[in-house]
């Protein structure tokens, strides 16, 4: 899949908008639906290519509770850890469907996490 270039400078300044309003990010990632990553940023030793592929996954796992549970489209997941949190968000365009992915240690505030990530997948939708 081919990204249009004004595309992937929007991922690229969303993710650098990112890394500097949430502290305590480890890596961020945009990645298609299907699980390819488009653009990346990582503070420490994460593997895109695989933290690409999960959240793929798990965005579709969400989708499928989101429909079986009647509770509409999902629209991001959060996860705690007993080291930090994943926020997973979708951003639905009509050319390609988005992955916001954001890994933070346990010194960030899930509320700020959760919007910085749905102000970021905004910016996307709207580039």
């Amino acid at each position: 899949m081919t990204i249009h270039p004004n595309l992937q400078r929007a991922c690229d300044r969303a993710l650098n908008d990112l890394m500097l309003d949430i502290k305590g990010i480890k890596a961020v990632v945009v990645s298609t639906e299907d699980g390819f990553e488009v653009a990346a940023r990582v503070e420490n030793t994460a593997q895109i290519a695989r933290l690409s592929a999960m959240a793929s996954s798990l965005a579709a796992l969400g989708a499928m509770a989101g429909e079986e549970s009647r509770l509409g489209v999902c629209e991001s997941i959060i996860m705690q850890a007993a080291e930090g949190f994943i926020a997973i968000i979708q951003v639905r365009r009509a050319d390609v469907s988005l992955i916001v992915s954001v890994v933070t240690g346990r010194d960030a505030v899930t509320g700020q996490v959760l919007y910085f990530s749905k102000k970021a997948a905004k910016s996307l939708q709207d580039a």
